[in-house]
């Protein structure tokens, strides 16, 4: 291992030079990272995604309103992006499935390590889907 070749210490604080900070997001795909870059007021960007709408919600709802107005002039252009709405909705379903396949795993593991606390959770989970049909739960909860 290749260590720094300098005797001092890497992090220096000046007095005064907290407030000089660049935030970088954690990259968790060193071959291909993720850059997200905002056009307009870094501050506000990031509330509008992270208190309204993911930039995926956004360009959903998006999609669906052009689609909706495209259907009296069907072309090339609405007829690709109805594909690349199939596909988002296929990808979104599969991983549906495969978060589904994780809860029914992970739920059995708790009810052979713990049964009374697996009724207790099948109990609240029930609750939570009477008050999903009766419409109590927000937005957030329901995604």
């Amino acid at each position: 291992m290749l260590t720094f070749p300098f005797p001092w210490p890497t992090e220096i604080k000046f007095p005064g030079a907290d407030s000089n900070q660049q935030y970088i997001a954690p990259v968790s795909n060193w071959l291909s990272p993720t850059v997200i870059t905002y056009a307009g007021d870094r501050e506000i960007e990031e509330r509008i995604v992270s208190e309204v709408a993911s930039f995926g919600k956004q360009i959903g709802i998006l999609t669906e309103a052009l689609l909706e107005l495209a259907d009296e002039r069907p072309g090339v252009g609405v007829e690709r992006l109805r594909q690349v709405a199939n596909r988002v909705e296929t990808v979104k379903a599969r991983y549906n499935r495969a978060l589904e396949d994780k809860a029914e795993e992970a739920f059995m593991a708790l009810l052979r390590a713990d049964p009374a606390a697996a009724e207790r959770l099948v109990a609240a989970l029930e609750q939570r889907v009477d008050e999903a049909g009766s419409g109590d739960l927000d937005d957030d909860a329901s995604r």
